[in-house]
């Protein structure tokens, strides 16, 4: 072989040679940018997703503590309008109390409490009180009772009051007692 040949064939093996080298270099560079690209998307998919659990969790934090607040307003308001109505109710029994304390039944009726209470302390000495405001029927009742019958200095809303200083009883019968019991223990349920 001439040394022009020589060349030739060397040239021609070192051009396979690079190429061959050229290639398998590319290849692996273009595997290793193929692996580093699916990583990438890998890395990028699951930031993506911390991304959108993050804003989820945001909303979701959001929305219940906008459904908290406005549940709290509900119950706010609530408890005021019960409030509201119960205020209302009771002036009305007040007002009914009023009405009652004018009638014949509302005499009968104390007449009927004194009587119990001299039934169950008669053999004591008892003091039974009346309403400042029932002052008129005072005469009537101690003219049908046999006890010591007075008007207490501050109103009760009616009913009556009674002392049995030896026994350290008071027994309380009046409406305003009865009334503030039952305010305590009223509750509008839905």
């Amino acid at each position: 072989m001439t040394i022009e040949e020589k060349m030739e064939h060397f040239r021609s093996i070192s051009l396979e040679s690079a190429n061959t080298k050229s290639s398998e270099s590319l290849s692996n560079y273009k595997k290793s940018l193929d692996d580093e690209l699916e990583i990438h998307k890998e890395t990028a998919k699951q930031l993506s997703e911390e991304s959108k659990r993050a804003r989820l969790n945001q909303v979701r934090a959001n929305s219940k503590k906008t459904l908290a607040s406005a549940q709290m307003n509900i119950k706010k308001d609530l408890t005021n309008k019960q409030s509201e109505i119960k205020v209302k109710i009771f002036e009305l029994v007040r007002e009914k109390i009023a009405a009652y304390r004018k009638t014949p039944e509302y005499i009968e009726f104390l007449k009927n409490q004194i009587s119990s209470v001299i039934k169950d302390y008669g053999n004591s000495d008892i003091t039974v009180y009346i309403d400042s405001e029932d002052e008129p029927l005072l005469d009537d009742l101690q003219k049908s009772f046999k006890c010591n019958i007075q008007v207490y200095n501050k109103e009760f809303l009616g009913g009556t009051r009674t002392i049995v200083p030896e026994k350290n009883i008071l027994i309380d019968n009046s409406f305003k007692t009865r009334l503030i019991d039952e305010q305590e223990k009223f509750a509008i349920t839905l």
